[in-house]
């Protein structure tokens, strides 16, 4: 049953939202460094600067939207609509961007033998 249709009972969907956003947060992160940390000569140091860049922004990008979308979730009654489409496309396309540049580094070295 949707949370709006039962007055006075929160619920936990803002706590289940916050944390989804600490993950793909504490994700980037992990990508970042593990990219800037995991050099090999095949690939070009810019490219690996480039994604632990892109991870960095889309971390910041990410935290940012968190708390944005904190404050919506605890407004009673709920806004319409509830996702701001732009931030959420940026963020989208910035993943699958940086999941490319990061497949790209990680097939470098079987690129380089071929």
């Amino acid at each position: 049953m949707s949370e709006r249709l039962i007055p006075g009972r929160p619920g936990l969907q803002a706590e289940r939202t916050d944390l989804a956003w600490a993950r793909t947060s504490l994700a980037f992160a992990a990508n970042g460094v593990l990219l800037l940390f995991r050099h090999e000569m095949s690939a070009p140091l810019w490219l690996h600067l480039t994604a632990a860049g892109l991870a960095v922004t889309l971390l910041v990008f990410t935290l940012i939207t968190s708390r944005r979308r904190r404050r919506v979730l605890e407004c009673r009654p709920l806004p319409e609509p509830l996702a701001d489409w732009t931030s959420l496309g940026l963020l989208a396309g910035g993943t699958i961007l940086l999941a490319l540049i990061t497949l790209a580094l990680v097939l470098a070295p079987i690129w380089s033998k071929i």
